[in-house]
C-alpha cells in the first residue's frame, strides 16, 4: 500500500465511509461520499485512519478508503483538460 502523509491529495471514491469525532474521542457523525473526490489529507492517526477537507469539513477516512495522487500526473491530466 502506499504511503500518504500529511499534506498529500488524494482520491477518495464515491459510497466511502466518512466519520468525525467529538472532544471526548466518539463518533458523533457520519457521512457516505455520493461522488469521487480529491482531498486534502491534513492528518494521519495510526487508530483512526487519515483526517481530510471533505466540503468543508474535516472528516476520518479509513486507509482502506483512499488513495495517493501522483501529483505530476494530476498536473498533466489538469493541462489536458484545459485543452480545446
Amino acid at each position: 500500500m502506499a504511503v500518504i502523509n500529511t499534506g498529500d491529495l488524494a482520491y477518495v471514491p464515491s459510497k466511502a465511509t466518512l466519520v468525525h469525532y467529538d472532544r471526548t474521542g466518539c463518533v458523533n457523525r457520519a457521512t457516505v461520499t455520493t461522488q469521487p473526490s480529491l482531498v486534502l489529507v491534513t492528518n494521519v492517526d495510526e487508530q483512526r485512519g487519515y483526517e481530510i477537507i471533505y466540503e468543508g469539513g474535516y472528516w476520518f477516512i479509513n486507509k482502506k478508503s483512499i488513495y495517493p495522487v501522483d501529483a505530476d500526473e494530476y498536473k498533466e491530466y489538469k493541462n489536458a483538460s484545459d485543452i480545446d
